[in-house]
């Protein structure tokens, strides 16, 4: 089998947890397709970095994606490696709409740490949820809890707190993070951190308008008129633009000395 060829195995949801009442933004999903900016940089970072630790892409790892939502992510992740990825989210509404891939689609509460799950995966791929886990040590524990030795977690999370907004407010972030603070999350436990690095570095200075036009002057708006209008592309031309803008960056540099948010690998000892 080559990357790029995705043979389904499991597109129902496997229920393993017991429901819990959430749901996140509604609709949000509508927008997190691939051919989104943000969602095409962030992946791009992401195979650099891969490439740069060597990890192989072409080898059969059993990979967990938690806080997947519809599983852009695992769909990315499995037209270019030859990984099996399974996702996990408490927005059932989301693993319903989920796609399609050679992984299972579960609905499972990572910190009940089922012992069927213990040591079970090569890696856990864990981004854009860190910032929403109020206490982070217990929730870092468990993920964790399902690597193997030698295994990796792979994060992304927003950066830099002069960037944090009323829009960070509206998705449920209660912080963005530098390099230093996310490394801190790892203090005291058995890991090395093999990578962190800052990716989007022209996304900053929009992020920034963003914060103080917030502020400023939409004091009127509903929190579901903040996060469309935040995180949609509002036009194919808009998209464009950010995706050209995505090639310029990362032509010039692979690892910019900022960005808005950043990519930390890890290997459990």
């Amino acid at each position: 089998m080559s990357a790029g060829y995705i043979e389904t195995v499991n597109t129902k949801v496997e229920e393993i947890s017991k429901p819990q009442e959430y749901r996140f933004i509604e609709d949000f999903y509508d927008l997190s397709t691939e051919d989104h900016f943000w969602f095409q940089w962030r992946f791009r970072a992401f195979v650099e970095q891969l490439r740069s630790l060597a990890i192989e892409m072409d080898k059969p790892f059993k990979v967990l994606d938690v806080g997947s939502g519809i599983g852009t992510l695992r769909s990315q992740i499995e037209k270019a490696t030859e990984w099996a990825v399974d996702i996990t989210d408490l927005d059932r509404s989301a693993l319903e709409k989920a796609l399609p891939g050679r992984g299972r689609t579960y609905y499972y509460d990572v910190t009940e740490q089922k012992p069927d799950l213990h040591e079970a995966y090569d890696a856990v791929v864990l981004f854009d949820v860190l910032e929403h886990i109020k206490e982070t040590h217990g929730f870092i524990d468990s993920i964790l809890y399902h690597v193997k030795p030698g295994g990796y977690v792979f994060l992304n999370v927003p950066s830099l707190m002069v960037l944090f907004s009323r829009y960070d407010e509206v998705q449920g972030h209660y912080r963005r993070y530098d390099a230093g603070g996310l490394k801190r999350e790892f203090d005291g436990l058995s890991v090395e951190i093999l990578d962190t690095r800052y990716w989007g570095l022209g996304n900053i200075p929009p992020l920034l308008i963003r914060r103080f036009w917030l502020k400023w002057f939409a004091g009127g708006k509903t929190d579901e008129q903040i996060w469309r209008e935040g995180f949609s592309a509002s036009s194919g031309i808009v998209n464009r633009a950010f995706l050209a803008l995505m090639k310029a960056e990362t032509f010039i540099t692979k690892r910019p000395f900022s960005g808005s948010s950043i990519l930390m690998a890890v290997r459990k000892l």
